[in-house]
């Protein structure tokens, strides 16, 4: 495989609207495939002619195991990555984004599941964070995974961290504009330069960013200021209000303001 891989070239399996927005954007040149990930045997001449043309790829196992639930939890139970800590009904959720490149992962956001939607940094401890961070890893390197962005879904439960999914890829809308609001860490960017065999460093937030469900942006003649909306594609879903604050309470305080302000405006 290529070690002084151009930054301009890089291998998308399935490609990602946003990830190829971004590449076209940096002026990144993009070979991309269609296949199904549950498929080695099909996975694999697509990769091989694509690391023949010096481009940085995942090995086949690593792809269709991150495609099947089933035996990510395999993985888990097998190799006893979490805890059998039974029902976790009503334990904090948290989803994990990594970027890995060569094999090694980083962990670049830990998003919260809270009642009114979404809290970005999770407000974990350091000894909490790091468990979370070294059970995720751990799992990408049973895997094989090597390139590209992962999302993990993790539940925190008194014995430890238990891993409840985990896939590669980009985190659903707006996980990655709550990495940008909280620590201006560009997620698809970083994708792209980790696809291209570069490393990518990632800041300290230094504020809190939180998002809520809403169907109705702010009307355009009365934009909101510090907030932002980040639509669904297509618009068949609900999309979401971005704020940012300096702590986990305003960040929820600031979100319920706006819904009553929206609701307000829709009466």
């Amino acid at each position: 495989m290529k070690e002084d891989n151009d930054v301009s070239r890089i291998f998308v399996l399935n490609p990602d609207p946003r990830l190829l927005r971004e590449a076209h954007r940096a002026g990144v040149q993009v070979r991309s495939a269609w296949a199904d990930t549950h498929d080695e045997s099909a996975l694999r001449p697509i990769l091989k002619e694509a690391a023949a043309a010096g481009l940085f790829v995942n090995p086949a196992r690593a792809l269709r195991l991150l495609a099947d639930p089933d035996a990510v939890q395999r993985l888990v139970r097998d190799n006893r990555l979490s805890p059998d800590a039974g029902a976790v009904s009503g334990a904090p959720r948290l989803t994990v984004e990594t970027l890995s490149v060569h094999g090694m992962h980083q962990t670049v956001g830990i998003t919260a599941r809270m009642s009114y939607g979404l809290l970005s940094p999770a407000p974990l401890t350091e000894d909490t964070a790091a468990e979370v961070r070294a059970v995720v890893t751990a799992l990408l390197d049973l895997t094989g995974y090597q390139y590209g962005p992962a999302h993990t879904g993790v539940t925190l439960t008194r014995q430890g961290p238990v891993i409840t999914g985990c896939r590669a890829g980009l985190g659903d809308d707006p996980v990655p504009e709550l990495l940008r609001v909280a620590g201006g860490f560009d997620l698809a960017a970083g994708a792209v330069r980790v696809l291209a065999g570069k490393l990518v460093e990632v800041a300290r937030p230094e504020r809190f960013a939180a998002a809520a469900e809403s169907s109705r942006p702010p009307g355009p003649e009365q934009p909101i200021p510090g907030v932002r909306f980040v639509p669904t594609p297509g618009g068949c879903r609900p999309g979401h209000f971005v704020v940012h604050a300096d702590s986990p309470a305003a960040a929820a305080q600031r979100l319920t303001s706006l819904g009553e302000l929206v609701a307000g405006e829709a009466s």
